[in-house]
């Protein structure tokens, strides 16, 4: 559900995953995109073809993307980061996956090995006391993405308004952020939006999109 917001922003992009677990949502360009939109259907694969892990996607009222981002730099931050190379770290996650839901743990295990052919760097830390030293790191010449989902939702109140108020006053990386509708109600328009059970995605504090809460639909606001 990132991509859209991703492929507007211009790259190459140095991403900062908060509430990172293994890191996995750090390759969107390693991924391959399956769009269904308007009746029609767009395929899109990285650079170098076809990936081994298809994200399928429903946009309701608008295109899809054109393009994968450009990544030049990744890295992630959680309280207690996991270890892509480490099987017993890959079982845990599986094991958060619905037993009925094959297709998500077949996938689940393709990123895993797309991720430890090129480990993510990841930090163990609090978000707002971690995040600034991550940003001041990314090379030069790049943008700066600093982005989560469904993370903020398990800080109280008073973090998730710290972060969000830090993330706004900071310069020198965009923010995007995917939290249920109920999750940052301090942030611009986030009262306008239709509580339906998906998510809000805020690009910068502003509502850019509805979405699934595992990135099967995306619908433009």
């Amino acid at each position: 559900m990132l991509l859209p917001a991703l492929a507007e922003l211009p790259g190459p992009l140095s991403l900062i995953e908060v509430g990172a677990s293994a890191g996995l949502c750090l390759y969107p360009d390693r991924y391959s995109y399956d769009y269904t939109h308007d009746g029609q259907r767009t395929i899109l694969h990285p650079a170098d073809g076809p990936s081994s892990v298809t994200l399928p996607c429903t946009i309701e009222h608008g295109a899809p993307p054109s393009r994968l981002p450009e990544i030049a730099w990744r890295a992630g931050i959680d309280l207690n980061p996991l270890d892509v190379t480490n099987p017993d770290d890959v079982d845990w996650l599986t094991t958060l996956v619905w037993p009925e839901q094959e297709e998500r743990r077949s996938r689940l295990a393709k990123a895993a090995q797309i991720a430890a052919a090129d480990p993510p760097s990841l930090v163990a830390g609090d978000l707002t006391e971690t995040i600034d030293d991550l940003i001041d790191q990314a090379p030069e010449d790049t943008s700066v993405v600093v982005f989560h989902s469904a993370v903020l939702v398990y800080l109280p109140e008073d973090g998730r308004r710290s972060f969000a108020a830090h993330m706004r006053e900071r310069d020198g990386a965009t923010w995007i952020s995917n939290e249920g509708a109920a999750v940052l109600p301090m942030l611009p328009g986030a009262e306008d939006v239709p509580h339906d059970g998906r998510m809000i995605l805020h690009v910068d504090g502003q509502p850019k999109a509805r979405t699934g809460p595992n990135g099967q639909s995306y619908e433009p606001l």
